[in-house]
């Protein structure tokens, strides 16, 4: 590679990080004003569950070899569970951001993508390619949030190299990442968003934030509080 190449590639680099800095600063900003705004009677009240609340959802599928990794019936089979669980343990209505839940997503997927790896690795991925593949689909932003209903988008990758069956950004995420085997789990898709709207792992083997699969669908009243009190979670 020339020297050119070389500073381009460089340069390419430094402004995904500091594209991927922002995103991140504000997402938590967000977070913040919104917990103690909108989320607030919920943050302290929310085990409660009333009234009812709203998650906006929406499931890209990515294309290798020019086949979806996934079909919209697999997709749908593990959105359907999501939103039993959610209507049972939080009395939140998971509903489509765009006109249905699934779509295909026909633009080239960057191969950090295809073989996504999760932990300390898809955190530093978010500022670099798949973490700018990402941004550029993610429902609801366009280098700002368009979208006051902060949805969740569900990206569908070939493999997950650390073998997980998702994985998440917590609160600094507004997506989650999830492997085909994990459309199969009950609950892989719940417990991955559950995540992003603040949830931490349990020790509880029944519980949904269950560390590891198998999990269960319970919730604690705790997990209830942070739940309704996402930015993701809103009434409108």
């Amino acid at each position: 590679m020339s020297l050119w190449g070389s500073i381009k590639n460089a340069v390419k680099k430094v402004v995904r990080a500091v594209k991927g800095a922002v995103r991140v600063l504000v997402r938590a900003a967000i977070t913040i004003v919104n917990a103690v705004t909108f989320g607030l009677p919920d943050l302290l009240l929310g085990f409660l569950t009333w009234p009812a609340k709203r998650l906006r959802l929406h499931v890209f599928v990515i294309m290798v070899d020019d086949k979806p990794v996934a079909s919209t019936s697999e997709v749908m089979m593990a959105v359907d569970a999501a939103r039993q669980i959610y209507k049972n343990g939080f009395n939140v209505n998971i509903e489509p951001y765009a006109e249905g839940f699934v779509q295909i997503l026909t633009d080239r997927a960057p191969p950090s993508v295809v073989d996504y790896e999760c932990g300390l690795t898809g955190l530093g991925s978010e500022f670099g390619e798949a973490g700018t593949f990402f941004a550029g689909h993610i429902a609801g932003w366009n280098a700002v949030p368009i979208s006051l209903t902060f949805p969740v988008t569900v990206f569908v990758v070939k493999t997950l190299k650390s073998g997980d069956l998702g994985c998440s950004l917590s609160v600094i995420g507004d997506y989650v990442v999830i492997a085909p085997p994990g459309l199969k789990d009950h609950v892989a898709l719940a417990h991955e968003v559950g995540h992003t709207c603040g949830l931490w792992h349990s020790g509880d083997h029944t519980n949904l934030m269950y560390f590891q699969s198998p999990a269960g669908e319970g919730t604690k009243w705790f997990q209830r509080n942070i739940l309704r009190s996402s930015r993701h979670v809103q009434y409108w």
